[in-house]
């Protein structure tokens, strides 16, 4: 099941796509949010596709709107400061080809749930960033039980944006690279993160496409295995019960590479065929001018 919460004619909705059927979303019959249904289910010890399922639901046509939709970061909803992003770096086989494995990923952390955005929102990029770096990636939502117990509520598709420039003048600015926001998109997949996750990325500058590539991820893609993220995880981010972790699980590769920065007003579109919507978003930079960097830097 694959979770979308919107806003439309100026009230919230959450319900759930189907591949069979893309130009329709099933609404929830409920005035919760999603993230008040996981709370509640993690409170009572319920199976949360369960709860899920045994609610009632309406159709909700997309080709019949009077109005925009909204888009909303999944179970990002209340107190921003109860969620919280983190990412990990290095974690996929092919970069890792001339290097010798480490004992552990690269870990980092972004923000708060104020530094994401959703689908198709602008997002906003810090004033004193040296450039701006899209990477593709899968993004695993943890939550955590009372008795501090790791729960994996399910994942979906993000970009992770970075500032490759600092972290190339200086690699010991790695964490400092990532504190910069990011997007996640409009599904949420209640299920197991998959074993491989393939999909596309470009970039629109003035409506035309400048770089494009596929990506390629999921757990058999990771070096690491999930029960071993999640031990690194919960080292790395001491997490609270009841709080929501968005956690960036690293790209096979992303524009930098190719010596690609991006501009302000261009536009990073993420693509998979496990998703009805793609991951779009314009990117608002101060700094209108952003400098080329001819390297091969290893994406992360």
């Amino acid at each position: 099941m694959k979770i979308v919460e919107f806003l439309y004619d100026n009230k919230s909705h959450m319900g759930y796509t189907d591949f069979r059927n893309p130009g329709c979303i099933q609404v929830f019959q409920t005035h919760h949010a999603f993230r008040d249904i996981l709370n509640d289910c993690f409170k009572k010890e319920n199976v949360l596709l369960d709860s899920l399922r045994c609610m009632s639901t309406k159709p909700f046509f997309l080709n019949d709107l009077k109005a925009p939709i909204r888009w909303l970061v999944p179970a990002l909803s209340g107190d921003l400061s109860t969620a919280h992003v983190f990412g990990f770096g290095y974690t996929h086989k092919n970069r890792n080809l001339k290097k010798k494995q480490a004992t552990q990923p690269e870990r980092f952390y972004k923000g708060d749930g104020s530094t994401l955005f959703p689908h198709n929102e602008p997002i906003i990029i810090p004033k004193d960033a040296k450039s701006v770096g899209e990477e593709a990636e899968l993004v695993v939502l943890f939550h955590i039980k009372k008795r501090r117990e790791l729960e994996i509520v399910g994942y979906a598709m993000g970009n992770d944006l970075s500032d490759p420039l600092m972290r190339r003048m200086n690699a010991q600015h790695f964490a400092a690279s990532k504190l910069r926001p990011s997007a996640i998109g409009a599904e949420l997949c209640v299920n197991p993160l998959p074993s491989v996750f393939k999909g596309s990325v470009s970039i629109l500058r003035n409506g035309r496409r400048i770089w494009q590539a596929n990506y390629s991820t999921g757990t058999s893609r990771f070096l690491y295995s999930m029960e071993t993220l999640g031990l690194e995880f919960m080292e790395m981010a001491d997490p609270i019960p009841g709080h929501i972790y968005y956690v960036f699980l690293g790209a096979d590769k992303h524009s930098f590479s190719q010596s690609v920065l991006l501009e302000n007003k261009d536009t990073v579109c993420i693509d998979s065929g496990l998703f009805v919507f793609p991951l779009i978003n314009q990117l608002n930079i101060p700094n209108k001018r952003a400098a080329m960097l001819h390297c091969n830097e290893t994406s992360v």
